[in-house]
């Protein structure tokens, strides 16, 4: 059989071209997969750094549908909310973190999850270890988290649930909350 140019630089071209997208395409996808989990990493950095544990500046971390949830959240804990306890997502603390040396670990676990673990009381052993996935959405000013899960919680569901609960009840003039959460 002989080597013949003419079929077999035509094939060695798509061959060498489809190889190129490939790589290109796995470059991206890393490059993505990165871009997320530096994202989470970097807000716990700025988060732990920060002594006021202020929430986060509207449009930085949330996603654009996530922060109107808990804006609406807010609000309605602040019109609708008795004293019968805290209203609102982190009305009783730091909901991301409420710690300092956390041993923090951030892990990308696909289709735009990110995995953190870390210890809430150092010092005190895995009882107190605790996980979150960050389900983060790409918006045009880059990745934003959309949700968060928490064993069987779910801030987006729970939020939603107590907005629900809120507009339920029967509307009082008397009492309002004994604390509200800030605005996201």
């Amino acid at each position: 059989m002989s080597f013949n140019k003419k079929h077999y630089l035509p094939i060695a071209a798509v061959a060498g071209a489809t190889a190129i997208a490939v790589a290109s395409l796995m470059a991206y996808k890393a490059r993505s997969e990165r871009q997320q989990v530096d994202f989470i990493t970097r807000f716990y950095s700025s988060h732990l750094g920060d002594t006021r544990r202020a929430p986060p500046p509207p449009g930085t971390f949330y996603s654009t549908e996530l922060e109107d949830l808990l804006a609406t959240n807010h609000e309605l804990c602040g019109k609708l909310a008795r004293n019968d306890g805290t209203c609102g997502h982190d009305a009783d603390g730091d909901g991301l973190l409420n710690l300092g040396k956390a041993s923090f670990k951030a892990a990308y676990a696909g289709n735009g999850n990110v995995d953190v673990s870390f210890n809430a009381v150092p010092g005190q052993g895995d009882n107190y270890r605790r996980k979150i996935r960050f389900v983060l959405t790409l918006e045009d000013a880059g990745w934003r988290v959309d949700d968060m899960l928490f064993g069987a919680n779910a801030l987006r569901r729970d939020v939603q649930h107590e907005n629900e609960t809120l507009l339920a009840r029967p509307r009082t003039s008397s009492g309002t909350t004994t604390r509200a959460a800030s605005p996201p």
